[in-house]
Protein backbone atom coordinates (compact mmCIF):
# COMPACT_ATOMS: atom_id res chain seq x y z
CA UNK A 1 0.00 0.00 0.00
CA UNK A 2 2.91 2.25 0.88
CA UNK A 3 4.56 1.24 -2.43
CA UNK A 4 1.32 2.38 -4.16
CA UNK A 5 0.61 5.65 -2.02
CA UNK A 6 4.13 6.79 -2.98
CA UNK A 7 4.29 5.79 -7.14
CA UNK A 8 0.75 8.24 -6.85
CA UNK A 9 2.28 10.41 -5.38
CA UNK A 10 5.70 10.79 -7.66
CA UNK A 11 2.81 10.89 -10.64
CA UNK A 12 1.39 14.00 -9.25
CA UNK A 13 4.40 15.77 -8.29
CA UNK A 14 6.18 15.08 -11.84
CA UNK A 15 2.81 16.19 -13.04
CA UNK A 16 2.58 18.96 -11.31
CA UNK A 17 6.17 19.80 -12.80
CA UNK A 18 5.50 19.57 -16.15
CA UNK A 19 4.51 23.37 -16.58
CA UNK A 20 1.14 25.40 -16.23
CA UNK A 21 -1.04 26.26 -19.12
CA UNK A 22 -2.37 28.96 -17.68
CA UNK A 23 -1.08 32.37 -18.75
CA UNK A 24 1.12 34.07 -16.14
CA UNK A 25 -0.72 36.77 -13.37
CA UNK A 26 -0.63 40.41 -14.46
CA UNK A 27 -1.19 43.53 -12.20
CA UNK A 28 -3.82 45.50 -14.35
CA UNK A 29 -3.10 48.74 -12.70
CA UNK A 30 0.61 48.22 -12.73
CA UNK A 31 0.38 47.03 -16.54
CA UNK A 32 -2.03 50.35 -17.14
CA UNK A 33 1.12 52.42 -15.22
CA UNK A 34 3.59 50.78 -17.40
CA UNK A 35 1.81 51.41 -20.55
CA UNK A 36 1.30 55.20 -19.64
CA UNK A 37 5.45 54.97 -18.98
CA UNK A 38 6.22 53.95 -21.97
CA UNK A 39 3.62 56.61 -24.06
CA UNK A 40 6.16 59.10 -22.13
CA UNK A 41 9.35 57.06 -23.64
CA UNK A 42 10.61 55.97 -20.20
CA UNK A 43 12.58 52.66 -19.66
CA UNK A 44 11.80 49.95 -17.54
CA UNK A 45 13.62 51.35 -14.78
CA UNK A 46 12.55 54.96 -15.04
CA UNK A 47 9.36 53.87 -14.83
CA UNK A 48 10.03 51.75 -11.69
CA UNK A 49 12.14 55.41 -10.39
CA UNK A 50 8.84 57.47 -11.04
CA UNK A 51 6.96 54.59 -8.95
CA UNK A 52 9.05 55.52 -6.15
CA UNK A 53 9.20 58.83 -7.30
CA UNK A 54 5.40 59.19 -6.85
CA UNK A 55 5.83 57.47 -3.52
CA UNK A 56 8.54 59.24 -1.73
CA UNK A 57 8.90 62.81 -3.46
CA UNK A 58 6.01 63.95 -4.94
CA UNK A 59 4.09 65.14 -1.67
CA UNK A 60 6.92 68.04 -2.32
CA UNK A 61 8.72 68.06 -5.68
CA UNK A 62 5.38 67.82 -7.34
CA UNK A 63 4.29 65.92 -10.05
CA UNK A 64 6.90 66.59 -13.10
CA UNK A 65 9.39 67.34 -10.09
CA UNK A 66 9.00 71.44 -10.67
CA UNK A 67 8.75 71.96 -6.76
CA UNK A 68 5.23 72.63 -6.33
CA UNK A 69 3.70 69.76 -4.59
CA UNK A 70 1.32 70.02 -2.51
CA UNK A 71 3.93 70.21 0.59
CA UNK A 72 6.20 72.94 -0.82
CA UNK A 73 4.34 75.84 0.32
CA UNK A 74 4.84 74.61 4.00
CA UNK A 75 8.83 74.09 3.19
CA UNK A 76 11.12 77.57 3.75
CA UNK A 77 12.98 77.45 1.33
CA UNK A 78 11.02 75.48 -1.17
CA UNK A 79 12.03 72.52 -2.76
CA UNK A 80 14.38 72.42 -6.17
CA UNK A 81 12.50 72.46 -9.12
CA UNK A 82 14.32 69.54 -10.83
CA UNK A 83 13.90 70.29 -14.19
CA UNK A 84 16.20 72.66 -13.95
CA UNK A 85 18.69 72.41 -10.65
CA UNK A 86 19.49 68.99 -11.77
CA UNK A 87 21.47 70.35 -14.75
CA UNK A 88 24.02 71.66 -12.48
CA UNK A 89 25.34 68.72 -10.46
CA UNK A 90 26.50 65.29 -11.15
CA UNK A 91 24.70 62.23 -10.36
CA UNK A 92 26.82 61.51 -6.89
CA UNK A 93 25.74 64.20 -5.74
CA UNK A 94 21.85 63.71 -5.93
CA UNK A 95 22.76 60.21 -4.83
CA UNK A 96 23.91 61.57 -1.86
CA UNK A 97 20.80 63.62 -1.09
CA UNK A 98 18.74 60.62 -1.78
CA UNK A 99 20.52 58.50 0.59
CA UNK A 100 21.79 61.04 3.20
CA UNK A 101 18.92 63.49 3.30
CA UNK A 102 19.40 67.23 1.54
CA UNK A 103 21.25 68.07 4.79
CA UNK A 104 24.22 65.53 3.68
CA UNK A 105 25.40 68.04 1.12
CA UNK A 106 24.85 71.16 3.12
CA UNK A 107 21.17 71.92 1.91
CA UNK A 108 18.18 72.39 3.93
CA UNK A 109 17.24 69.57 6.19
CA UNK A 110 13.87 69.17 4.87
CA UNK A 111 14.48 66.84 2.63
CA UNK A 112 14.73 63.46 4.51
CA UNK A 113 17.39 60.62 3.92
CA UNK A 114 16.04 57.40 2.33
CA UNK A 115 19.55 55.77 2.40
CA UNK A 116 17.67 52.86 4.61
CA UNK A 117 14.31 52.68 2.77
CA UNK A 118 15.68 52.09 -0.55
CA UNK A 119 18.01 49.40 -1.78
CA UNK A 120 20.54 50.20 -4.17
CA UNK A 121 18.63 49.33 -7.44
CA UNK A 122 16.19 51.77 -6.30
CA UNK A 123 18.18 54.38 -5.74
CA UNK A 124 19.39 53.75 -9.40
CA UNK A 125 16.24 53.80 -10.70
CA UNK A 126 14.85 56.75 -8.93
CA UNK A 127 18.24 58.63 -10.13
CA UNK A 128 17.13 57.83 -13.63
CA UNK A 129 13.94 59.09 -13.58
CA UNK A 130 15.45 62.34 -12.43
CA UNK A 131 18.04 61.71 -15.21
CA UNK A 132 14.26 61.76 -17.18
CA UNK A 133 12.67 64.79 -15.47
CA UNK A 134 16.02 66.57 -16.27
CA UNK A 135 16.07 66.29 -20.35
CA UNK A 136 13.58 68.71 -22.40
CA UNK A 137 10.34 67.30 -23.69
CA UNK A 138 10.64 66.59 -27.05
CA UNK A 139 8.85 69.17 -29.87
CA UNK A 140 6.24 67.52 -31.09
CA UNK A 141 6.15 66.77 -34.81
CA UNK A 142 4.82 68.97 -37.28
Amino acid sequence: MKLILAALGSAILVAGCGGSTRPAETEPLMDVFRKHAQGEGLTRRQTNGKTLFGHYCVTCHADAGQGDGQNAYNLIPPPPDFRTSLKGHPESYWRQIIEGGSSAVGRSPLCPPFGRTLTAKQVDALLDYLGALAKPAASPAR
